[in-house]
């Protein structure tokens, strides 16, 4: 086990499992980014070594993520300076967004397990895996744009790619959350579960990728997960 501060990384059966144990239900401070951004560096060492079979990501609490700190995120915001005559985005931000989108492109499966609340830059986290499986009673949103900002880490196209344009434009613009159950229904969650089986889900659906398909793919990920809900329906 490897714990760096908030961020615990484990491995079980060639599974990574990372625990986000950030304070404030981890509300994404900057403390909170520099932890992150550290193990997913180690995260992406691993995988360019094969030697792993997928990777989960969940909240060690009741809380997936609370989201960004507003108030610092403002301040950064103001700080930050964009040059409009280069299009070159503030180096930290590019960084940052990295460390998000590079989760899809990873050479194993990436499950978010979806609790209590995920939003914001949390569900940045959760659309930019490869699938989400969330926990009854679980709500997630992307509420930036009732404070008149828009997700900056890749979650505007993830979204859109997983729910469509029609209702990615509802769940951001409306910002407001949405229960598991209707994640589910609009294709944000590929897998409802009661609460406490979402790791036992991920694994499992782990374990039926790679004894089924072999190396993972990034490009074939609704194939996969096709299949596995296909054949667990056929085995109820």
């Amino acid at each position: 086990m490897n714990e760096n501060n908030g961020m615990i990384l484990e491995e079980q059966d060639g599974v990574l499992i990372l625990s986000m144990n950030m304070p404030g239900n981890n509300l994404m401070t900057a403390d909170f980014f520099r932890e992150y951004e550290a193990v997913m560096a180690e995260i992406e060492e691993k995988a360019a070594k094969k030697s792993c079979k997928g990777l989960i990501i969940k909240g060690a609490g009741r809380h997936f993520s609370v989201g960004a700190d507003v108030e610092a995120l403002s301040e950064r915001s103001a700080n930050e300076t964009y040059d409009d005559a280069t299009g070159i985005l503030p180096e930290g931000h590019i960084r940052q967004k990295h460390y998000f989108t590079f989760l899809r492109q990873l050479p194993f499966p990436v499950i978010s397990v979806v609790t209590g609340f995920c939003i914001g830059s949390g569900s940045e986290i959760a659309v930019n895996s490869h699938y989400r499986i969330i926990e009854k009673n679980a709500r997630a949103g992307q509420p930036e744009s009732t404070f008149g900002i828009l997700p900056a880490l890749g979650g505007v196209a993830r979204t859109i790619e997983i729910c469509g344009m029609k209702n990615a434009y509802t769940l951001v613009m409306s910002g407001e959350l949405f229960s598991a159950d209707t994640a589910y229904e609009l294709g944000w969650a590929d897998i409802y579960t009661e609460k406490k089986q979402g790791v036992p889900e991920a694994m499992a659906l782990i374990g039926y990728i790679s004894e089924n398909f072999g190396d993972f793919e990034p490009s074939r990920y609704r194939e996969y997960i096709s299949s596995y809900k296909k054949d667990k329906g056929a085995q109820a």
